[in-house]
């Protein structure tokens, strides 16, 4: 998982929502392909992907034959959501106010979607607990083993 220093360029950014929006691995090929951005050409797409596979952003996943050359097929390592939460982290330090920036959130939305917001946030709780358990379990296995 990338460690993320700072914010990424505009470009980066652009680049990444495009694999954020993809079901599938994409290559160049198809990202030069799709037109996203008029003023890129291939050699300035090149260079943003290989920047975001060099910062963690992006790993190879296979390859695909493009008539007698290869390209790489590529996904991002991690979602847009965990990405805002890394530069919250990265801006604000360990000590951030999550609970504090989700009831402002919250407030923001209408009752409907309090409900839906509260489902969702029950099932990351239930899933951490889990989390937490496991890495319990193994902490403990590991302690009795040494």
């Amino acid at each position: 998982m990338a460690i993320i220093r700072r914010k990424l360029t505009r470009s980066e950014e652009q680049m990444m929502d495009i694999f954020w929006s993809s079901d599938v691995p994409l290559t160049t090929v198809d990202i030069v392909n799709m037109r996203v951005i008029d003023t890129w050409g291939s050699g300035l797409v090149h260079n943003i992907v290989r920047s975001l596979v060099k910062k963690g952003f992006l790993e190879e996943c296979g390859m695909e034959r493009y008539k007698t050359q290869y390209a790489r097929k590529l996904k991002a390592t991690f979602t847009k959501e965990e990405y805002i939460a890394k530069l919250m982290v990265l801006k604000f330090g360990e000590k951030f106010a999550f609970p504090k920036m989700l009831s402002a959130m919250a407030k923001e939305k209408k009752a409907r979607e309090k409900e839906e917001m509260i489902e969702e946030l029950e099932e990351i709780i239930r899933q951490l607990r889990e989390l937490a358990a496991k890495e319990v379990a193994e902490e403990q296995q590991r302690s009795v083993s040494t």
